[in-house]
């Protein structure tokens, strides 16, 4: 459907980590919604985003179905907070660094205070809080790119979200970067982790949902993407 996404099994997740850290240069993953690649397929700057992403990984169950229909591929799907942790827990066992961007300054410390008692092995370099004045960010970049860590895990308040990255990415340090404001919450006890089973179902946007009643109107653009599916699924047979 012409929107690249990444096969990372379990296995190859401590490697790829691994892998990235020493690309030396400014990597991206990023976490693929079916929301998100509907934006792909309606705005090209957008599609451009997710192709210059280094690693594509799918959370929704939705694209997961897609590859399976179109490929005959199932591509591994994780809760976006346990790849995190699995990914953390990978640079732990090297001994990598890590710098976490965004939240208010009480999260942002709330967030530095859990993963230091969750990762004792991870050397934290930086932090600074989101929400920030447009004049500010250069003096962040510049904090950033001289800390050199070998993982950058941004939450909210960073203006541009995951394309923040994309956009300074000739100004940033060789590393990995990841924005992830939903866990970036959870490390911050500003939400609770979302349930597995509901995950496993495909039914993990309810709790969203039920906060954003208005999106329900979002399922008319699940109708197009399914309606999408099957043009695809079709032109290939």
């Amino acid at each position: 459907m012409r929107i690249g996404i990444d096969a990372l099994e379990e296995e190859q997740i401590a490697p790829a980590v691994e892998q990235l850290v020493a690309a030396d240069k400014t990597t991206q993953i990023v976490l693929l919604r079916w929301w998100d690649y509907m934006r792909a397929r309606a705005r090209r700057s957008y599609r451009a985003f997710l192709r210059e992403a280094d690693l594509v990984i799918p959370v929704s169950r939705s694209l997961v179905f897609a590859a399976k229909l179109l490929r005959g591929t199932r591509p591994a799907r994780y809760m976006p907070f346990d790849l995190v942790i699995r990914m953390l827990g990978a640079l732990e066992e090297r001994s990598h660094s890590l710098y976490v961007l965004g939240g208010t300054p009480r999260t942002i410390r709330v967030v530095e205070q859990n993963l230091r008692r969750t990762f004792p092995g991870v050397r934290f370099v930086g932090r600074y809080s989101g929400y920030y004045g447009k004049q500010l960010e250069a003096d962040i970049i510049t904090a950033i790119r001289k800390a050199a860590p070998d993982f950058v895990l941004i939450g909210p308040g960073v203006p541009g979200g995951e394309r923040w990255v994309s956009r300074h990415r000739g100004s940033l340090c060789p590393g990995i970067f990841l924005v992830a404001p939903d866990v970036f919450d959870v490390f911050a006890d500003r939400r609770r982790r979302g349930s597995r089973k509901a995950f496993q179902r495909g039914l993990d946007f309810v709790p969203d949902l039920l906060r954003r009643p208005w999106r329900i109107l979002r399922f008319l653009v699940y109708l197009w993407f399914l309606l999408t599916l099957g043009v695809f699924k079709l032109f290939r047979l």
